[in-house]
């Protein structure tokens, strides 16, 4: 039943509205609704939303964006509280929205339906919560088109189409404001729907199911390269305190601003002046030698070398009204990600100050509780990194890159999930990003592989991951509930595998449709991440990732109650092992696994799944693994597949080759890197999460803390020595935080536990000892130390 306050309000647009006023990448339109307040104390729970994005502003002040990204059957609303900006007299409440094209163009994250529109429901109410005045959107709100900015579709950020050039001089300066004229607006169209008889509305309006982003005041660190004629002015002066700028007549400027970390955030340019000027921001992840094409494959070195490198991207291009408007601030409507800035100007005959030039840092409200540190401080810089990385794929929706797509992937998102769990125990973003996948199944079964996302892609090994991020939140979380909400989507998956099964019993070839996408190895570049063996038929890795997630599904549900499914799933996991080793095993490598039946192809990747689903154990486990990142004949994996391989190896007993194999993100480091990069094959992005496996390794590896139980019910703590003296941080759990500190003073090895009460600890120390800590919560050893070689 929908909520009685949904009907009060009435979706809204411009009147006369025409296809072709919808451009390249969308269009944006302004509305206004006035109304007087008496003097007093008020409330104002005010529910938005529109389609596409809007931008709330109360008198002047902004207040809100959104709505979260949402699809055709769940459109998300955002309620903020706007009694505060309300004052005595004439008040307004004006929302920018964008329309996205329906038919291709725009932002490919964000959803839009056949019908352009916006809703509000704002009920002003006194002390004693009576409704004084309604402002709902109705045809007394006043609208308008904008005309001064258009909006393309972007090169480099061609799934977003954010790309702005703004005319200043036809701009609607102060129309935010109450004491703005709009009698020449047009008076709002309001939709009529039918819905008594079952029919939907374009929109079916839910909750915002996570917090709003924040948004913080930030400066640029500095300048990182300027032309000539901009090192006479004072340039840190501007940034640093906002001290004005004057630039002269006829000057053409270019200036390079270091923001000293990869972020995202508002650019602000607060001017005066300069009219007949010509402003072109350029936002970049780094500096870089020119792109091998365009913006795909790219030849990036020290991100920082601003002498040998230069900076690629989208052009933003303002130009100001000048004297005919005593201040201008230009911010992008969509927030941009960078490291560097330019700023690029071209004066005409009227000279311009520039008042300010800041950003307001945004992202997921990420509340990190967990820490780390040891002995070796470049794993302190590999934590932080990691931890920035993640923030910064934090938005509306987990996102591979800021930059280029800002579109949430599966893969990508069951590593960062995980590593939100460790440093923050938040499972918001978690719950709605299972919610957005269940959403996205296919009717043959399959997940999409990025979801929410107007243009549809599979990759169906992805739909497995979607499996395991479940598993992952059952041992975190619990709640049966859930679980049992999504395991049709589970047996959905399942099913699709199952009924490729050929008569080897192995999954057989994909759907020729789809991309049967593995990982960025360079050896697989030419045919995007699948593996040559593909090209025959059936893939290894494909049966082994199904058998680990009929596995875990087996779990998922024996926990919600069904025995029957999951013996069934148990059953089919055995018969895939038994094919796969009957039909996959080298001749040339004898106790590994090929790539595909028959093809004797080899790959980390199909040695790490035969081991993480138990096809491959013991010593035979051990030397394939060995082998696997020893002999070159193995395709390694990316960054994207490093948190399977080091699981693996933790398994097979040679964890110890993990400090090693994390080289890459040192040099990532070393090269200026504030965030991790996509792969090796592109060098596109500098910031994707699936990079940040360092907060998991030294969370669950180093300091040894693991989830054993569903609800984490009950956790192990088994720290690992390696080649450090000294490791101490704390992990977030759904039950509160674990705090590890264990360190070797002389013939010493002194360690310290502490966790919450309601969990059950199990400690096994490096000399092998098994500890039960029960629920005591505490627990402190020290432990001769010729006793520990051997046993870590």
């Amino acid at each position: 039943m929908r909520p009685k306050w949904e009907e009060e309000a009435s979706w809204i647009w411009y009147p006369e509205w025409k296809t072709e006023d919808e451009s390249e990448a969308g269009r944006f339109v302004y509305f206004r609704k006035v109304f007087e307040v008496k003097q007093g104390s008020y409330t104002c729970p005010l529910r938005i939303s529109a389609d596409s994005r809007y931008r709330l502003f109360v008198n002047g002040v902004s207040v809100s964006r959104g709505p979260c990204k949402g699809d055709r059957f769940t459109w998300y609303y955002e309620e903020v509280e706007i009694g505060e900006y309300l004052t005595e007299g004439t008040n307004v409440i004006a929302v920018q929205v964008l329309r996205l094209p329906y038919e291709g163009g725009g932002n490919a994250s964000v959803w839009r339906t056949r019908l352009p529109g916006l809703y509000v429901h704002a009920a002003i109410l006194d002390e004693q919560n009576k409704v004084i005045i309604n402002s709902h959107t109705d045809a007394s709100w006043q609208c308008m088109k904008d005309e001064s900015i258009s909006l393309s579709q972007g090169v480099y950020t061609q799934f977003l189409g954010i790309t702005e050039t703004v005319n200043g001089s036809i701009r609607p300066f102060g129309w935010t404001g109450a004491a703005y004229r709009s009698e020449q607006w047009e008076e709002a169209a309001v939709y009529q729907f039918d819905i008594v008889h079952g029919g939907l509305k374009p929109w079916e309006l839910r909750e915002r199911p996570i917090p709003h982003l924040y948004e913080a005041e930030r400066r640029f660190t500095g300048v990182s390269r300027l032309a000539a004629e901009a090192g006479e002015l004072d340039w840190q002066g501007l940034i640093t305190n906002d001290q004005p700028l004057l630039i002269e007549p006829g000057k053409s400027i270019s200036i390079d601003f270091d923001a000293g970390e990869l972020t995202t955030g508002y650019l602000e340019l607060v001017m005066s002046g300069g009219q007949g000027s010509n402003i072109r921001l350029i936002c970049a992840e780094c500096y870089e030698k020119p792109p091998i094409i365009v913006p795909w494959i790219r030849d990036k070195g020290i991100r920082t070398d601003s002498v040998n490198g230069d900076l690629y991207g989208d052009v933003d291009i303002y130009r100001p009204a000048g004297s005919i408007q005593p201040f201008e601030c230009y911010e992008p409507f969509w927030f941009r990600t960078f490291r560097y800035v330019r700023l690029e100007m071209e004066t005409g005959d009227e000279g311009m100050v520039l008042h300010r030039f800041a950003y307001r840092e945004t992202g997921y409200p990420l509340n990190v509780a967990a820490a780390y540190t040891s002995s070796d401080p470049q794993e302190t810089d590999l934590w932080d990194i990691s931890v920035r990385t993640l923030k910064r794929c934090m938005h509306e929706t987990y996102e591979d890159c800021p930059y280029y797509e800002q579109l949430q992937y599966v893969m990508d998102t069951r590593s960062q999930i995980q590593f939100t769990y460790l440093v923050s125990g938040d499972d918001r973003m978690a719950r709605r990003t299972l919610y957005d996948f269940y959403s996205s199944l296919l009717p043959e079964g399959l997940t999409q592989s990025r979801y929410p996302s107007v243009e549809s892609q599979v990759i169906p090994g992805f739909s497995l991951y979607w499996i395991l991020m479940l598993h992952d939140h059952m041992m975190f979380a619990g709640d049966r509930a859930l679980i049992e909400r999504y395991l049709p989507g589970v047996e959905a998956v399942l099913g699709y595998f199952h009924r490729t099964i050929d008569e080897r019993g192995l999954v057989g070839t994909m759907n020729p449709r789809y991309w049967s996408f593995v990982d960025w190895a360079e050896e697989w570049r030419e045919d995007y991440g699948v593996p040559g063996a593909a090209k025959q038929g059936a893939l290894t890795v494909y049966c082994l990732m199904y058998t680990y997630a009929l596995q875990k599904a087996a779990e998922l549900a024996a926990y919600a109650g069904k025995s029957g499914i999951a013996e069934e799933y148990r059953t089919r996991a055995v018969q895939m092992q038994t094919a796969v080793k009957e039909h996959c095993s080298s001749l040339t490598y004898p106790g590994c696994l090929t790539d595909g039946p028959g093809v004797e192809a080899y790959s980390q990747h199909t040695q790490i799944w035969a081991v993480l689903s138990g096809t491959m154990s013991g010593e035979r486990a051990q030397q394939a693994m060995k082998l696997s990142i020893e002999n070159p004949d193995f395709v390694p994996c990316s960054f994207a597949m490093a948190i399977y391989l080091f699981r693996a190896l933790a398994v097979v007993g040679l964890y110890d080759k993990v400090h090693d194999l994390l080289a890459p993100w040192r040099q990532m480091a070393s090269d200026g890197l504030t965030t991790w990069m996509e792969d090796t094959v592109s060098k596109r992005s500098d910031a994707h999460a699936w990079g940040s496996v360092p907060i998991y390794e030294y969370a669950t590896e180093t300091l040894g803390v693991q989830i054993v139980a569903p609800g984490c019910e009950e956790i192990r703590i088994r720290p690992r020595i390696g080649r450090l003296k000294r490791a101490e941080g704390c992990v977030m759990t759904s039950k509160g935080i674990v705090s590890v500190e264990w360190k070797l003073i002389d013939s010493s090895f002194c360690f310290i536990a502490s966790w919450p009460k309601q969990i059950s600890c199990t400690i096994i120390l490096p000399d092998g000892q098994t500890v039960r800590g029960e629920n005591s919560g505490y627990y402190s050893t020290i432990i001769s130390r010729q006793n520990l070689y051997g046993h870590n």
